[in-house]
């Protein structure tokens, strides 16, 4: 039996939904967010600049800042989401254990694998703990409280990194970059201005 190359890329596409670790990729709230903002600082600024309606110095300001913030956005996510997601889910863990003995021990459980992870001595039995944990985390009940909590933290961290850390850190750093690359003129700035607020705002609705 002849095999096409439609029927070779459909094979390998499957092969890539259907592996274990690219659904668990998709259900991780961390590379969930860090996809979708690369997509935004991706695809906004085109969208912005391809608008008719609209001149082309407000454009090119407006698509160079959504531009500038998205790509802000998503580094200052990536480098603080994990300090903050862990110490999260230390605060999370101890007062779940301090109410109830049987989350604590769900959640040693669930700490130990993690640790055990960690030390892994190469490579390939780091590979195998690891598919071993995926197995225990979709079959074993014990270790789903642990990655609930575990996701909870990853959800609590991103909103605050996402909605109070990168609108106000942003205001400080972006504001004078876009003074540097686009010199102020008053009469423009009000028209640019004013085209940059309505498109953020029908963005964010």
């Amino acid at each position: 039996m002849n095999v096409t190359p439609v029927q070779k890329a459909l094979i390998k596409t499957r092969k890539v939904i259907a592996n274990p670790r690219a659904a668990e990729f998709a259900k991780n709230t961390v590379c969930a967010m860090a996809v979708e903002t690369t997509l935004k600082a991706s695809f906004r600024p085109t969208f912005i600049y391809c608008d008719k309606h609209a001149n082309k110095q407000s454009k090119k300001y407006a698509a160079t800042k959504e531009f500038l913030y998205q790509t802000f956005c998503l580094g200052l996510y990536l480098s603080l989401i994990k300090p903050f997601k862990n110490k999260t889910y230390d605060i999370l863990s101890k007062k779940l254990a301090a109410k109830d003995p049987e989350d604590k021990r769900k959640l040693d459980l669930y700490n130990a694998f993690q640790e055990k992870i960690k030390q892994a001595k190469d490579k390939t039995s780091k590979r195998q703990l690891e598919d071993r944990f995926t197995h225990l985390l979709h079959t074993n009940k014990d270790y789903h409280f642990g990655k609930g909590v575990k996701e909870l933290s990853s959800i609590l961290s991103t909103v605050f990194i996402l909605a109070l850390c990168a609108p106000i850190t942003s205001q400080i750093v972006l504001h004078p970059v876009m003074d540097l690359l686009f010199k102020k003129n008053p009469k423009q700035l009000d028209k640019t201005d004013a085209y940059v607020n309505q498109t953020l705002n029908k963005d964010n609705k």
